[in-house]
Parts: structure tokens; sequence; C-alpha cells
């Protein structure tokens, strides 16, 4: 990653952080997806708050573009939950598969973020005799198990 990018990203939500009463150490990483940044220790976003964190990194994406000419995918997550949840995903994609499997039926999930379906996918990309895939429109998509 730029130093210049990563030096904007930390002065911007330092700045905001300050204006909030709130503290955070950043932890970038960068993969095929974007640049994912975890807050760490800003209590805020404690919990399950991934609206307030899909706004947070929206905004700093537009940050990047206006003020570097820098067009990057951000991602936020708070003190490690996006990877704790993708694990707790891979396990219930596996039960609701033999689920499906056992009963014969497809099985509708609650609506999801992308990260969250995406995890559903893979987990059961390989797992014999289902499939995944995806239905309905923004907030409202979620992921569908069945027989194959």
């Amino acid at each position: 990653m730029d130093p210049t990018v990563k030096q904007a990203i930390e002065s911007f939500l330092t700045g905001l952080f300050q204006i909030a009463g709130e503290t955070a150490q950043l932890r970038f990483t960068e993969d095929e997806e974007g640049l994912l940044i975890d807050l760490q220790g800003a209590q805020v976003f404690v919990g399950q708050n991934q609206r307030a964190l899909r706004a947070l990194a929206h905004l700093v994406a537009i940050y990047l573009k206006r003020t570097l000419g820098v067009d990057v995918s951000v991602q936020l997550d708070a003190d490690g939950y996006r990877e704790r949840r993708r694990a707790e995903l891979r396990e219930l994609a596996f039960r609701l598969a033999e689920e499906a499997l056992r009963e014969q039926k497809k099985i509708v999930l609650d609506p999801m973020e992308p990260y969250e379906r995406k995890a559903i996918h893979e987990a059961l990309s390989n797992f014999p005799r289902v499939r995944t895939y995806s239905e309905g429109q923004g907030e409202e998509r979620r992921v569908v198990i069945e027989p194959t």
C-alpha cells in the first residue's frame, strides 16, 4: 500500500474519532477485494454495527478519491469481528447443508452482508450434493442452500 494513502486514512480517521471522543488503533490489510482496516478499540463499533462501518468505509473511499485521486475499495472491521463472524458462518453453513440434505429441502437464510454471503458460498463450494445461490436485492439479499 502506498504510504501516502495509509497516512491520509490515518489522519482522516484519527480526526474523525477525536471529534467523536473515540480512539482506535488501525490495522491495515490488503487483498484482492481491496483494503481492510481493522479498528482496534473503537467502542462505538463494538458488536454488529455493520451499517455504520459500511458508511464510514464509504466516507474514507470518497475522501481518498477527492484528496489523492485514489480509487480503492475500503472495508472496515472492528476488533476482528469479521473473521470471527466468518468462522461462525462456516459452521452454520455446514450444519444447514446437512439439514438441507437430511430433509431434502431448500433452506433460505436471513439477509446478510456481502462478505457474510460470500463466506457461506465459499464454505459450501466443495460440499457434496448441495448448491448455494443468492436471491433478493440490496439489503434483502440472502443465501439459499439446496440439495442438488
